[in-house]
């Protein structure tokens, strides 16, 4: 049986947005939490807490992130594959790389330099 791109990517999103919260922010929330519990995490002592949390959150994140990866050659997901069957179907959201490239080449000789507003 095939599977459509459009019924894997949402397959994919259901599996990996909830391992995200999960697992990714779970993680650095657990050590966060559990320095509370134990009372090593105190107004003194947060500035260490906080990079430990981050750098336990970022560890998960890059785990989270090979698992997608897996999951997508397990499956045979390729990003190239995935586009063009897109593009046949005739799905609005996915853009005309020509059309794409000529704006970017126009955009290029314009010679103007974008400013960025901070408001």
């Amino acid at each position: 049986m095939t599977i459509s791109p459009q019924s894997q990517w949402i397959r994919l999103i259901q599996i990996f947005s909830a391992k995200l919260v999960l697992e990714v922010f779970g993680a650095g929330g657990a050590i966060w939490g559990f320095s509370e519990a134990v009372t090593l995490r105190t107004p003194h002592t947060v500035w260490l807490w906080r990079p430990c949390a981050a750098i336990v959150g970022t560890i998960f994140f890059v785990r989270w992130i090979l698992q997608i990866q897996d999951y997508m050659s397990e499956n045979g997901m390729k990003f190239e594959i995935i586009i063009e069957q897109l593009k046949r179907n005739g799905c609005g959201f996915v853009e005309d790389d020509a059309e794409h490239l000529s704006m970017t080449e126009d955009a290029n000789r314009s010679g103007e330099n974008d400013t960025l507003l901070v408001v």
